[in-house]
């Protein structure tokens, strides 16, 4: 029997393996970019959607979109303001030429204006997308098809591929003045920095808990849970990232260029009529969650 730093290490092999798969998918994200050239500073907020930072593309895509549930600025004192939500309606081309389409954007963007007397420490951004459904099937006409509803209510399936639930969560996170720990928002599936994300440098090391349902995730032989980070200047135009298992709900890494930075994790439940996911049966064979935090690296 091998011992647990050897399993660990196999783990770690095999996840790294997945890790461009997994960057195959959509994902969601915040920028938050700081301004201190005038005081008091602000901060310009807005959604990423896709697969590259800082922007990639629009969250009503016809190529692929997200419905964002929930879009907040949580203070220092955990009190909550909402943002408004980019637009969920399918995007009307504003202007057709015979060699582009154009779309008008909406990536919920907002500018944090702060005051002389604003409270300092962590201000946290979040992000929830609506939970969705997948469902990949072989019709009875023999056509393989995606329907973004739940296994059961798909009508002409002759055979199911797949069947998911998933659901997004992005976080980032605006400074002012001192670092402090931020506090879990509570979401299903969340990273937690334990780094001063505030005062990057290059070949820092960043550390990060993983909690799921506000419990440690962990790496094991059922699950290899791991997080990638990649940054505008190391990784991204590679479509290469860093790697890291989850070992008692902590993973680490070091920074390896300037610039903005997104740490991702993705976590996969398997649904049974006698599990914790028993009310999904028929529904969905599986349920994922992926959860991001953006941070800068000066």
């Amino acid at each position: 029997m091998p011992s647990r730093p050897t399993r660990l290490c196999l783990l770690a092999l095999a996840a790294s393996v997945a890790v461009p798969a997994s960057a195959s998918a959509h994902s969601l994200w915040i920028n938050a970019h700081e301004s201190h050239v005038h005081q008091p500073p602000h901060a310009i907020v807005s959604l990423g959607w896709g697969h590259g930072l800082p922007v990639d593309d629009i969250l009503n895509s016809p190529s692929g979109r997200v419905v964002i549930d929930r879009f907040a600025l949580v203070d220092p004192a955990g009190d909550r303001t909402a943002l408004d939500p980019p637009s969920t309606e399918a995007p009307a081309s504003v202007a057709e030429t015979t060699d582009v389409t154009v779309f008008a954007a909406d990536l919920g963007t907002h500018k944090l204006a702060f005051a002389r007397g604003s409270a300092p420490g962590v201000y946290q951004l979040e992000a929830v997308s609506q939970p969705n459904f997948y469902t990949q099937y072989i019709d009875t006409q023999g056509r393989t098809r995606l329907a973004l509803t739940p296994r059961d209510a798909v009508e002409d399936a002759q055979t199911v591929l797949m069947s998911v639930k998933y659901q997004a969560f992005a976080k980032s996170v605006v400074t002012l003045g001192a670092w402090a720990e931020p506090v879990p928002l509570g979401h299903d599936l969340e990273i937690l920095p334990h780094t001063d994300l505030s005062d990057l440098h290059v070949g820092d090391l960043v550390e990060v808990d993983v909690l799921f349902h506000g419990e440690p995730l962990n790496a094991t032989a059922q699950s290899l849970d791991y997080i990638t980070a990649q940054g505008t200047g190391f990784g991204q135009s590679d479509g290469f990232a860093l790697f890291s298992y989850i070992k008692d709900g902590r993973a680490q890494f070091r920074v390896q260029s300037a610039g903005q930075w997104v740490i991702m994790v993705n976590h996969k439940e398997d649904v049974t009529p006698d599990g914790p996911l028993a009310d999904l049966a028929g529904k969905a064979d599986q349920v994922y969650h992926g959860a991001t935090l953006t941070f800068t690296v000066h």
